[in-house]
């Protein structure tokens, strides 16, 4: 079994955690899949550099860590109360004011990241795995 198929196994094996999550009404089940594919997704996309250079792996684990305790964080201080308390942070309820000031930036740190680390000799090396017939196997 070749690389690309257990990612698509491991993405689709997500993607049904989900959707179970969905069925259940349970927006954790949604959204935490959804943080590994994250982390997994940017793995993928600088696997070379990380090859060649292996101090390069703290960008998908700082990310997908990252992510992970801001939701948690958000988890838990919207737990008995969905603003996340009668308190403010710059005027902003604290659930708001973490997503705001926390999520909404490291989504947009974590693409500029990927932008100047992405390789894309590995789309390449994919493209002539398929046409070679090797997935196929």
């Amino acid at each position: 079994m070749y690389v690309s198929d257990r990612i698509m196994y491991l993405f689709s094996g997500l993607i049904v955690l989900s959707l179970v999550g969905m069925f259940l009404q349970s927006w954790r089940l949604i959204l935490y899949p959804y943080l590994v594919v994250i982390g997994v997704a940017i793995t993928i996309g600088i696997w070379k550099a990380v090859r060649n250079r292996p101090a390069l792996l703290w960008v998908p684990i700082s990310v997908a860590g990252g992510y992970i305790v801001l939701f948690v964080t958000l988890d838990l201080i919207t737990r008995n109360d969905p603003a996340g308390g009668s308190t403010y942070v710059l005027g902003m309820t604290p659930g708001l004011a973490l997503y705001l000031l926390g999520i909404l930036p490291l989504a947009v740190i974590a693409s500029l990241i990927y932008a100047l680390i992405f390789d894309p000799g590995d789309i390449e090396e994919m493209e002539n795995e398929f046409k070679t017939g090797e997935a196929a196997k």
